[in-house]
């Protein structure tokens, strides 16, 4: 199979050749840090930054080295994840968020609407949409990817966040919550104002790119802990599976046949039937944290959503290349049969990851991956 009919087979929950492979995407590429230990263990120059602002701990994006590790996937960019981003050092950024620099990453700071009413949420600068695009640079990249290469292309998210994450920036995370059961009308108003702005950046994307691309990637948001949701899934139902609804229709309104990725870290099995009921094709990352059964969920829901991710960034990225060897098996073993599943790590690679972890963890994919067919049995490669 070539890259592009890989990846198609799996979401198709066909068995494909071998396991498909992904990096570089929204909640799944490689930070700054880390990204200059490979380029001095490969003896490389750094590419230019697709996010010129580097206002993200992610700014940089590097064919050769998914070549090199023949990732199944390359990705597009609308370029309102870096216009909308703060300054490199700080600052605001275009939904009026203060940011500050600690180390090598930054934290939102006071937030704008913390004192706010109703009435003050019409009059609020929310962030110009069309100011905040390079439809030039997005085009020329899907025309290439899909007209001189095999690759499945996937449109990495148009913001950083969705409707709960932005929410509580804005509000601030206590007040929203408190929001949430004691003030349906702002809340209601505040989260109406956001995916606004998220369905017109949305639209743009999909006016720009939507013949080229076969994975749409939505803005990241977090409904969940290492341990437990952060909300009930009541109220999930109630504020923001109807926010969803709109922006997966959008996308399928544009392209029938494009897959819809949703990011959600933590233990959000308590999401996923309302996820599938929304149109959601694809949950990443599917963090391997104790409070979620890997095996239940793809007994469950594995006929009807793909999984993309499930490898841990934290202790088997961060040891020995052992440990990474005997992750990439575990999670095919759990994941991979009967297609559905697309491995990646599960969150951004982070400046603690030895390179050559890096490099052990697609190898590992490579060879784990692929399934052994014989009069007897399926198995995987070992």
């Amino acid at each position: 199979m070539d890259h592009r009919e890989r990846v198609l087979t799996a979401l198709a929950h066909q068995q494909p050749d071998r396991v498909p492979l992904a990096l570089w995407g929204s909640a799944y590429g490689i930070t700054d840090g880390l990204y200059y230990n490979l380029l001095h263990e490969l003896g490389w120059k750094p590419l230019p930054p697709f996010r010129p602002r580097k206002g993200h701990t992610v700014n940089y994006y590097d064919d050769r080295i998914l070549d090199l590790i023949d990732a199944d996937i390359r990705h597009v960019w609308l370029g309102s994840t870096d216009l909308a981003s703060p300054p490199a050092e700080g600052g605001a950024d275009a939904w009026g968020v203060p940011w500050r620099r600690a180390g090598g990453y930054l934290f939102p700071g006071d937030p704008p609407l913390a004192q706010a009413t109703v009435e003050d949420l019409e009059d609020y600068p929310w962030p110009k949409v069309e100011s905040l695009v390079r439809r030039e640079e997005l085009l020329e990249r899907a025309r290439y990817l899909r007209g001189e290469t095999d690759y499945a292309v996937a449109a990495r998210a148009v913001a950083s966040y969705g409707p709960f994450e932005q929410a509580c920036q804005l509000r601030g995370t206590e007040q929203f919550m408190i929001d949430l059961l004691t003030d349906e009308d702002f809340a209601v108003a505040l989260i109406h104002q956001i995916v606004g702005v998220l369905h017109r950046w949305l639209e743009i994307y999909l006016d720009t790119v939507a013949p080229y691309i076969d994975i749409m990637e939505l803005p990241g948001d977090d409904y969940a802990s290492q341990t437990a949701p952060l909300i009930s899934p009541r109220l999930f139902d109630k504020y923001f599976k109807p926010c969803w609804q709109k922006l997966v229709g959008l996308v399928k309104q544009a392209s029938a046949c494009t897959y819809v990725l949703f990011h959600s870290d933590g233990a959000v099995a308590p999401f996923i039937a309302s996820l599938l009921e929304v149109g959601v094709d694809i949950l990443h990352p599917l963090e391997p944290v104790p409070a979620t059964d890997m095996a239940a969920v793809k007994r469950e829901y594995g006929q009807r959503l793909s999984f993309l991710g499930g490898i841990d960034i934290k202790q088997a990225m961060t040891g020995p290349e052992e440990g990474v060897m005997a992750e990439v098996r575990r999670r095919i073993e759990l994941l991979a049969d009967g297609g559905g599943y697309i491995l990646a790590p599960s969150n951004h690679l982070q400046p603690d990851v030895p390179p050559r972890n890096v490099f052990a963890l697609f190898q590992a994919a490579r060879r784990y991956g692929v399934r052994q067919f014989t009069c007897q049995a399926l198995s995987w490669a070992s």
